[in-house]
């Protein structure tokens, strides 16, 4: 928990309503899991269900509407109130369990229709640039689109018995950017132009609970340059061998493009996906509001583990007086090809 003073306060909403004081008496933690990239955001509320009311009259129904913040009460100086927004999810998951009766319900940050990640679709995409293809996708299930990075031109792209979900995920990666679904809108991102943003706090030794920490740096599987190999299906070319960075590690790839700037792109991306695992550092912080995937961070006073990190996940518990428990994984800001 925080020092004396701090004090969280969950503000939690079902289908529209504010359930922060009904639900206050009952609760044990609201957990928020927030995540860069790659999966969803997700809520967990746990509950103490002395009186058996919610496994009665206020049983809730999967699919419910739930919005999730908090209030930080005096965290860096007395008098402050720091209020953060963690988003909307859906009711995905309902569990009881005794003796004592405690209940737990799981939301997930996708559309109220879970076909987005679940059917399977076949489409033949042709002449669309990236934000087009996300802005239809995310129109099936009234999602909205926030992009944030270049906009590539697609000449053409096959979408073969996959769920849009997959496939708007892996189309983007080929490219170079980042996806995830964050309070009703697909969000597609640069990393590499939000590695180079300024980082939004610094995080000492000394602020990991007890020291808790891991710091790993990998050579395995990281990469210094890439060579694809690639045909055009429209020219029906022999196949074309196109090189990006320095030879000393080589991924090697073969894909689907129509120019030599595509393969380009892609093996670029390729390249930095892989090398993002290649320094990383995790642990368990006393609290920083603030804090959020996507953001980067300035480590200090840890020898060759400090410098500027980008954050990948971020999981804030709040326990029902008023206490803190968070935790980070992240890597260090590299230079991407």
């Amino acid at each position: 928990m925080a020092s004396k003073g701090r004090r969280a306060q969950p503000v939690l909403t079902f289908n529209g309503h504010n359930v922060s004081t009904a639900v206050q008496d009952y609760l044990t933690d609201v957990t928020f899991t927030d995540v860069a990239s790659g999966s969803s955001d997700s809520i967990s509320i746990s509950m103490y269900d002395k009186d058996m009311i919610w496994l009665t009259d206020w049983y809730p129904t999967k699919g419910d509407k739930i919005t999730g913040g908090a209030y930080f009460h005096d965290w860096l100086r007395e008098g402050d109130v720091n209020r953060i927004q963690y988003g909307a999810f859906i009711l995905d998951s309902i569990e009881f369990s005794g003796d004592p009766l405690t209940c737990t319900f799981g939301g997930l940050a996708i559309p109220e229709d879970q076909s987005f990640k679940t059917r399977q679709r076949t489409k033949t995409w042709e002449q669309v640039t990236l934000s087009q293809i996300a802005g239809e996708i995310a129109g099936r299930y009234g999602l909205g689109v926030m992009f944030q990075g270049n906009d590539y031109m697609v000449e053409a792209l096959e979408q073969t018995d996959r769920s849009d979900s997959d496939f708007l995920f892996s189309t983007v990666k080929e490219y170079g950017l980042k996806m995830k679904v964050y309070n009703n809108q697909v969000v597609i991102f640069d990393a590499g132009v939000m590695e180079a943003a300024a980082p939004i706090c610094t995080i000492s030794r000394n602020d990991f609970v007890n020291d808790g920490w891991t710091y790993r740096d990998e050579l395995e599987g990281t990469y210094t340059g890439a060579e694809v190999g690639y045909k055009s299906d429209k020219r029906g070319e022999k196949e074309i061998k196109v090189t990006v960075g320095s030879s000393r590690r080589m991924m090697y790839l073969n894909t689907s493009c129509e120019t030599h700037a595509e393969a380009m792109r892609k093996a670029k991306a390729a390249v930095n996906e892989a090398n993002e695992k290649m320094t990383k550092l995790s642990g368990a912080l006393w609290g920083f509001p603030e804090l959020a995937s996507g953001v980067t961070v300035m480590v200090t006073d840890m020898g060759r583990a400090s410098g500027k990190y980008y954050v990948e996940k971020v999981i804030t518990s709040i326990s029902g007086n008023g206490g803190t428990k968070q935790s980070v994984e992240m890597h260090k800001c590299y230079q991407r090809l």
